[in-house]
């Protein structure tokens, strides 16, 4: 590891917030009083909460552990835009979404029976915090669009990110010219695509809606995250780690194919 959780997370974050400043200006929009409760669940949710979270919890367990982990995500995401929209996806959507919850959950906490790792309590909170991010920015998304929703939940961290980086950075040991080229590519990813531009085009595919449908694509993310923690980190993935993931493949594309009524 060439840098701490602390200083990834500033830096992905300050990065992000200067592209998204940039972004604003060009724009000229500002949020209407009544979008900025949900631009601050935005921020403490899906940008601040599930990119801090996640990033301590890296720490403690492997790439391909947390991949895994975190497919129940969309389930998380699906229940929370259930609640707030009032739709009703029918019970077989729920028992497919059932399945594919307990097949995960239960992969992630066989991997760690051993011994509860403080990455499983950090993996299971960034979860709940990013399916809180996600529903509260897509539904405001629906009237100002996700370019504009997520540009404003980043600045919103602006003055924590700040503050923050005012009292970490002097202190800091980490040595920037000791960075390898992976190191600086990693970090451009972070704060140009997954922390900012990405995340643009994500709420703009929440917002088509129906939601719980549309976060579902999310289960694309376990299997990206096993193949790069292979290409990128030179991890070992154990073969019933893909045999799980093609099953909660298999019950999500089952749940994406039921009704939604309102």
């Amino acid at each position: 590891m060439e840098a701490p959780p602390e200083f990834l997370i500033l830096t992905r974050l300050l990065g992000a917030s200067l592209i998204c400043l940039v972004v604003a200006l060009i724009d000229g929009w500002l949020p209407p009083r009544k979008a900025w409760i949900g631009l601050i669940s935005t921020a403490l949710g899906s940008v601040l909460g599930f990119s801090s979270l996640t990033a301590f919890a890296m720490r403690e367990v492997p790439s391909g552990h947390a991949a895994v982990a975190l497919a129940a995500m969309p389930i998380a995401t699906a229940a929370y835009s259930v609640l707030r929209d009032g739709t009703k996806p029918g019970n077989k959507f729920w028992a497919y979404a059932l399945a594919g919850t307990l097949l995960s959950f239960g992969f992630f906490f066989s991997m760690s029976i051993n011994k509860l790792l403080l990455g499983d309590i950090l993996l299971i909170l960034a979860v709940f915090s990013a399916a809180l991010g996600y529903v509260e920015g897509g539904r405001l998304s629906r009237s100002y669009g996700g370019k504009r929703v997520m540009t404003w939940a980043i600045l919103c961290t602006l003055p924590i990110t700040v503050t923050f980086a005012l009292f970490y950075l002097p202190d800091s040991k980490v040595v920037l010219s000791d960075w390898s080229s992976a190191a600086w590519i990693s970090m451009g990813y972070l704060a140009l695509i997954s922390q900012s531009t990405g995340m643009f085009l994500w709420f703009k595919v929440l917002a088509k809606g129906p939601m719980e449908k549309m976060a579902l694509v999310q289960l694309m993310q376990p299997f990206l995250t096993l193949l790069a923690s292979i290409l990128l980190l030179g991890e070992h993935v154990f073969w019933p780690t893909w045999i799980i993931a093609g099953c909660v493949a298999i019950c999500i594309l089952g749940a994406n194919k039921e009704k939604v009524s309102v």
